[in-house]
């Protein structure tokens, strides 16, 4: 059991537990961007598309299905595991950081291969 926090450790547990739900947000967005470009991707697929272009639309698409993964990860409830953790706070905020990052890379590449397609 973790021994109650002090008062400069309790506004350090509000602080990183405000920027966790600040990056769960931004995750939950970025999932509703996801759906709508899946959407309209498969939908332009359906149109008659030359070999290329068409490849370049599908390639797309597997970018942005893949950076679901990540971003689903960022909204995991795992804060919960240890609620009065600075140490885990801190390492739940890194790794969301950089799975929020991967799912945007993931997307910026999709977005060019969508931007081929059309």
């Amino acid at each position: 059991m973790n021994p109650a926090p002090t008062d400069p450790e309790r506004h350090d547990l509000t602080h990183l537990a405000f920027r966790l739900q600040e990056l769960n947000n931004t995750a939950t967005q970025v999932l509703l961007f996801l759906s709508f470009a899946i959407v309209a991707g498969v939908t332009y697929l359906a149109s008659s598309l030359d070999a290329p272009r068409k490849l370049a639309l599908q390639s797309s698409l597997r970018w942005w299905v893949f950076a679901i993964f990540p971003t689903v990860a960022v909204i995991l409830p795992l804060k919960e595991i240890s609620d009065d953790s600075i140490r885990w706070f801190r390492f739940l905020l890194w790794v969301r950081f950089f799975l929020l990052w991967a799912a945007i890379v993931c997307i910026f590449v999709g977005a060019i291969q969508f931007f081929r397609s059309i």
